[in-house]
């Protein structure tokens, strides 16, 4: 199949998944704006290609004019009377009756499919100014799972040190602290804060979308869906309800010679059949992504916030049956490994990791980087070793305590927030 140069490109770059998010992130960015798209396509073929509205007219109108009324009433706004009730003759009261939002369909579903896919995009593009190449890490993860022993050995040292690499180029101080987090780049929860930023961007963009369905329907409750299926499942149809009326009224003018003739006339607007389905699927879709949006947001502020839930993600990645870190000794040099070496930052790719390329790949990474900063730092190597029985990786000796002081350029992966003293 041919394609246009550069723009086949760039839509598959833009609107694929990305590898540094979780499940509910994709939810909103590829899910929900794939099905407003959709939708919104569906419904343009519909209105502009097929007949979206068919009036009944007097019998002078011939020949074109059935078509100019019928393409006036889809242009103007029609209203809606209920069949058991008195059509208005005042003009006011017909203008209040009016529904308007029909034409618009098409454009704000794509509006909406715009929004759900702009905190993906914002991420995509600040991201890259935190130091942190998270899709070169993934990528090479998930190389990682269906290699070889020697093969996948090699690659977990490489990748350990590119890790090492791109977390210790980053600044030492530690200015601007709010509780666990630094502000500023290089700090080692920068990427962190941002990620908290874009889970809280998707929330409120589903709140929004609330906001705009509301309006644009012209309904005053946020409960619009559970009262429309209401009204169906009780049997109350669009003819008592008025929500997408399949047949409205159009008022409009002819002038002939110097008279103004004021005409009224039915129409059946089709498209509402589809609109109703599509808006009520669209507003029990909106509650199943803002439920789990909520959830899945409070979730990642408690995983990387708090030092319980950062050390016993730690914790699980290191413990294993060649290792015991449950008991109370291993608790100083993990929770030294988690909030001086990795950060929140590092705990973040840990879990990235973790749900692209597996647990197994996961915890040789971790198991690497922890034994390389019981290397770095003496002291926490001292209690290390001094509490634990097992060796801290697979294959590895102990080599007990060692008196020479480690020099920050001779760090492997971090230095430690607290002063070094030397001989």
């Amino acid at each position: 199949m041919l394609g246009v140069p550069f723009i086949d490109r760039w839509l598959s770059n833009t609107f694929k998944a990305k590898t540094f998010d979780d499940a509910v992130d994709r939810l909103s960015y590829v899910t929900t704006a794939t099905l407003l798209a959709f939708f919104s396509i569906m419904v343009s073929c519909k209105q502009y290609v097929g007949s979206a509205i068919q009036c009944w007219m007097p019998m002078e109108f011939k020949g074109g004019w059935e078509q100019y009324a019928e393409d006036y009433c889809f242009i103007q706004n029609t209203f809606f009377i209920p069949e058991r009730s008195e059509i208005p003759g005042d003009v006011e009261d017909r203008q209040k009756a009016e529904i308007g939002y029909y034409q618009w369909v098409p454009i704000v579903l794509a509006i909406q499919a715009f929004m759900f896919y702009l905190p993906s995009w914002i991420w995509s593009s600040l991201y890259k100014q935190c130091g942190l190449d998270f899709p070169s890490v993934i990528s090479e993860a998930e190389a990682l799972r269906s290699s070889d022993s020697e093969t996948r050995k090699k690659g977990i040292n490489k990748l350990v040190g590119f890790i090492e690499d791109i977390l210790e180029t980053r600044s030492k101080n530690d200015y601007g602290r709010f509780y666990c987090y630094r502000f500023g780049k290089g700090l080692g929860s920068m990427t962190s804060l941002l990620y908290i930023g874009i889970k809280l961007m998707y929330l409120a963009n589903v709140l929004i979308q609330f906001i705009i369905l509301n309006k644009f329907l012209g309904n005053e409750t946020f409960l619009w869906g559970f009262h429309t299926f209401a009204d169906l499942y009780a049997g109350r149809e669009w003819q008592d309800s008025g929500v997408f009326p399949r047949v409205t009224l159009c008022d409009f003018s002819v002038r002939k010679l110097a008279n103004v003739h004021r005409y009224t006339v039915q129409c059946v607007l089709m498209i509402n059949m589809f609109n109703e389905k599509i808006y009520l699927f669209i507003w029990f879709w909106f509650v199943f992504v803002l439920i789990a949006t909520l959830f899945n947001t409070l979730c990642t502020i408690y995983r990387l916030s708090f030092d319980v839930s950062r050390h016993n993600y730690i914790r699980s990645l290191l413990s294993g049956p060649m290792h015991d870190f449950k008991d109370e000794a291993s608790r100083v040099p993990i929770g030294k490994f988690a909030n001086h070496g990795l950060k929140q930052d590092g705990v973040l790719l840990m879990r990235f990791i973790d749900d692209h390329a597996g647990a197994m790949v996961t915890k040789e990474i971790c198991e690497n980087l922890f034994h390389n900063y019981l290397q770095s730092d003496p002291y926490v190597r001292q209690v290390h070793h001094g509490h634990s029985t097992k060796s801290t990786s697979p294959g590895m000796i102990e080599e007990g305590h060692h008196e020479h002081l480690y020099t920050p350029e001779k760090m492997g992966l971090m230095v430690p927030d607290y002063p070094i003293k030397h001989a």
